[in-house]
């Protein structure tokens, strides 16, 4: 009279078939959330539609520095004067979040997109950009993480810093 419940290999099937459960009810939540930040990624960009159009932004209005800035692609924001500085630290930005986010290529476009909105933002606010900085190595050109760069990514880079010459 064997009792398959103190069969170890049955008791390990049936914890395996628990947690296979569990995953795939969490898969399911997952998809539920992710169908619900959709909707409301939707919604939210028909309301900034909405009021960009009630405000009359596209007739007669200058866009902001941030606004061409957000809308420029990499290319236009590179070949444009005023946005030019600004798309080099934002380069800058895209290797920091690779080297942050390693096999992780969705964190890295979200911190990535999080850094273009914060340049976008500082351009509306009056931030004038100094040239990124660009190191020759053997390997070819390296960007240099500048202090601005531990502002767009406060805890999780830091610039290599000065010796202090007063002393």
């Amino acid at each position: 009279m064997d009792d398959d419940s103190d069969d170890p290999v049955m008791a390990l099937l049936a914890t395996q078939r628990a947690v296979l459960a569990a995953v795939e009810n969490l898969a399911g939540q997952v998809q539920a959330m992710q169908a619900k930040v959709d909707a409301m990624g939707e919604t939210l960009a028909q309301l900034v539609a909405g009021s960009a159009g009630a405000s009359g932004a596209g007739v007669g209005c200058k866009r902001t520095l941030g606004d061409r800035f957000r809308a420029a692609t990499n290319k236009e924001a590179a070949a444009d004067p005023e946005l030019r500085t600004a798309q080099g630290h934002y380069r800058v930005a895209e290797a920091i979040a690779k080297g942050l986010n390693k096999g992780d290529p969705e964190g890295a476009a979200r911190d990535a997109a999080h850094a273009r909105e914060w340049i976008a933002y500082q351009l509306d606010r009056g931030r004038v950009f100094q040239p990124a900085k660009v190191q020759d190595s053997e390997k070819g050109a390296l960007a240099v993480v500048a202090p601005i760069h531990e502002e767009m990514f406060p805890g999780r880079v830091r610039a290599p810093r000065q010796p202090d010459r007063e002393r």
